[in-house]
């Protein structure tokens, strides 16, 4: 059970996970950020031979890093020079952490200087760490569509 699950006992969800991931990302858009993303994109035929019977593709995100993040209305694939694979599904999802999973705990607390620590948020500020029960799915180069999908993962976690 997600903690809005726990928080919200018997009442339903306002939004469809695939809405509310639209709703992220054209907010964004609208404001003229997240120049990376793009709400209902044509996925070339290799992302189209891994979707599922009724599955539809709602937004891609071009990292900086050259992959290819396609968001459906229920998984999240990543596209790396044709190879194309599933990285979750929306209902594993446990958490969402912006740049590392112990950034907080461990990871700031070893930067000795403001510099460094400016540096280290500069090098990292669009990778963001989704929780899944027993691993993390790092997703890196984001620029600046890392809030509407850092939110987005938040909001179903």
């Amino acid at each position: 059970m997600s903690s809005w699950e726990r928080r919200n006992k018997g009442v339903a969800r306002q939004f469809a996970t695939a809405e509310q991931l639209r709703i992220q990302f054209r907010k964004w858009l609208q404001k003229g950020r997240a120049k990376n993303a793009e709400l209902d994109p044509q996925p070339p035929r290799e992302v189209v031979s891994h979707l599922e019977a009724g599955e539809t593709v709602q937004i891609r995100v071009d990292s900086t890093k050259g992959t290819h993040y396609w968001f459906t209305d229920g998984r999240l694939l990543g596209e790396d020079v044709g190879d194309v694979r599933e990285l979750l599904r929306f209902k594993d999802v446990v958490a969402a952490h912006w740049m590392f999973k112990d950034l907080w705990e461990s990871r700031l607390k070893h930067l000795n200087t403001g510099a460094a620590t400016a540096r280290f948020k500069q090098d990292h500020f669009d990778r963001l760490e989704i929780e899944l029960q027993g691993r993390c799915v790092a997703l890196e180069g984001l620029d600046q569509a890392y809030i509407p999908i850092l939110r987005f993962f938040q909001w179903i976690a």
